[in-house]
Formats: structure tokens, sequence, C-alpha cells
């Protein structure tokens, strides 16, 4: 029996199986379960048969191209993925290798820059205040190199924000919104956090690129000075990613329940600050270490669960309000 090729009439029945027939036979049927036959050469020299073929494989290439691209799209993530965790602890890793005489003398360059741009003041009862509530925190702290300095900007608007070289400066507004030593403290372990995980420069080495990553892993202090000493400018205005700010969060709140500070007294100010964010439009709000990312509302909530899962809540005694508060 044969079926002459011009003739042939080819189709997918319901079941999956593939018919061969023959007008000219009616009664005559060649069935298979195996693909693999339209992919035989003789198909695809007949218009007819080849035509027929592709209308059958339609549905099958559109699966097969759709399976391929998924694929493609899942090993691309994962390959991104990779990357993105790679590149992150090559950055830890360089950032680790910087010397505190560079980061001091890339303080002191910033240091220089603040000057210019903002009104650094002398204010007893307030300084007085600040390190009421900071020296306590910063006692139980494991001591640097540099230590830590504090600073008062005359600024209305509630903001705090850290420079390298162990720098806080806080303004006038933010000690304003703080009625309780624990809010304030609370202030400042977030951006003592920021300085002892050395956000600033692994913000800049995170844009700079893997070949100067890898002179500063060999010690460069020039490219090191170099590299950050660039990017002094834009410290003054920071924002730090989600992940950076989550993880300020993290390491401040863990500060305070080491020297006993109430780290509610974190959650308490960041519900201020929400309060203080929709009083006013987000623009007139110069909150750089607290109103960007992620949501505040997101923040007061990750902090509310850290709580919740405090085992001992009974350790943190009321701080010394003193005269200040």
């Amino acid at each position: 029996m044969e079926f002459p090729l011009t003739r042939v009439q080819i189709q997918r029945l319901d079941s999956g199986e593939l018919e061969f027939g023959d007008p000219a036979q009616p009664d005559a049927f060649v069935y298979t379960y195996d693909p693999r036959v339209l992919e035989h050469p003789a198909l695809r020299e007949q218009a007819s048969t080849r035509n027929q073929v592709d209308e059958i494989r339609g549905p099958d290439e559109v699966k097969k191209r759709l399976k391929l691209v998924g694929w493609f799209l899942a090993g691309f993530c994962v390959l991104a993925f990779i990357v993105w965790i790679v590149s992150g602890l090559f950055v830890r890793v360089a950032v680790a290798q910087i010397p505190p005489s560079i980061e001091e003398q890339f303080g002191e360059k910033v240091m220089k820059e603040v000057h210019k741009q903002m009104h650094l003041f002398k204010h007893a009862q307030l300084e007085a205040k600040l390190h009421a509530a900071a020296d306590p925190l910063v006692a139980a702290l494991p001591p640097t190199p540099l230590g830590y300095k504090f600073y008062l900007v005359d600024e209305d608007l509630p903001n705090a924000f850290a420079l390298p070289g162990g720098n806080v400066l806080v303004t006038r507004g933010i000690l304003d919104l703080c009625n309780r030593p624990e809010e304030l403290a609370g202030v400042i372990a977030h951006e003592v956090a920021h300085v002892n995980q050395k956000h600033i420069f692994r913000k800049i080495a995170s844009q700079v690129g893997p070949y100067v990553i890898f002179q500063i892993l060999c010690h460069d202090d020039n490219t090191m000075m170099g590299t950050f000493g660039k990017g002094s400018e834009f410290l003054i205005d920071q924002s730090f990613s989600q992940e950076i700010e989550l993880e300020a969060d993290a390491v401040g709140w863990d500060y305070m329940v080491k020297a006993r500070i109430d780290p509610r007294g974190m959650t308490d100010l960041f519900i201020k600050l929400k309060e203080e964010q929709e009083r006013r439009p987000l623009s007139d709000i110069g909150l750089a270490a607290f109103s960007s990312h992620p949501a505040t509302a997101k923040r007061i909530h990750v902090l509310e669960q850290k709580w919740e899962k405090l085992k001992d809540k009974q350790t943190f005694p009321p701080m010394d309000k003193g005269a200040y508060w």
C-alpha cells in the first residue's frame, strides 16, 4: 500500500494520534503517536504536506517557544540574583578593607562641605539633651578608632544623617519632635548603625565598578581616597536603598536592646515622623534617613514585629530625663 505524498492528508486526532490518509483510498489509514515523523525531510519537500505539518505543529511550536522563553527568563533571573549576591558580598569585603585613616580623611572632607551648606550651631541645652540620649547608647557599643561626634543643625525640619568618620548630625527639628530620650536614642542608634555598617562607602563602592573595587581590595589608598572623595557632595543630601534603611533599623534596634534602652522609642519616633509626613507635603520634608525608602508605615510594622518577638521585655528601665526634657 502506498500513499503518494502529493495526496497525503495529515491530521492530529483528539487522542493525540497522527493520522495519515489518502482520499483515493478512503478505507486505509496509518496512525502513530510519535510526533518525530513530522520532522521527516520528505514531508517538507512537498508544499501540501509542509503546510499541513506547519498547521499541526503550530500549537506545539508556540508551547515549545514559550517554554524556551520561560527557561531563558528563569535562567536570567537566577544569574542576575547570583550576580547581585556576589557583587554585594564583593562590595562588603572591599569596604571592610577601608582603614580608619581613610575614613577619617573622607569624613573631614565631607564635613567641610557640610559647613558650606548648613548652619551648624552651639546650644548648651540642646547639646545636653542630645548627649543625655546618646551617651548611654554609645557606652554600650564596642569601641571604635574614630569614636562618634555629634553636631546640631539649625533646621526646623525633623532630620538626622550620618557621615563618614563617625559624624552624626541632627536638626533642631528632630530634637523638638522627641518628647522622650528613648525616641532620640532611636534616631541616634539608626544613624550610628549607618556609620558602623559603612553604608555610605557601600553605596559609593557599588557605583564605581568591579575594577575600582579590586584596587580597593588591593589596599590602594590613593584609589580609595579618589573614589570616595568624588562622592562627597551628594552625601549631604543622601538617600539609601530600602535594604540599607531596613538594615540600619535592625542594627540600631539591636544597639538599643544591648544598651537596655526601650527600643520602642525608635518605633514611636517613626510614628511621629509618619504623622509629620502626612501633615506636610513630602517635598517639604527633608527626612533623608526616614522618609524615602521604604515607606515609614512598613518600617513601623517591621519594628512592631521585632518587639512582639522580643523574649525579655522587662529589661528596659526608663531613661533619665534630667532637666532637658
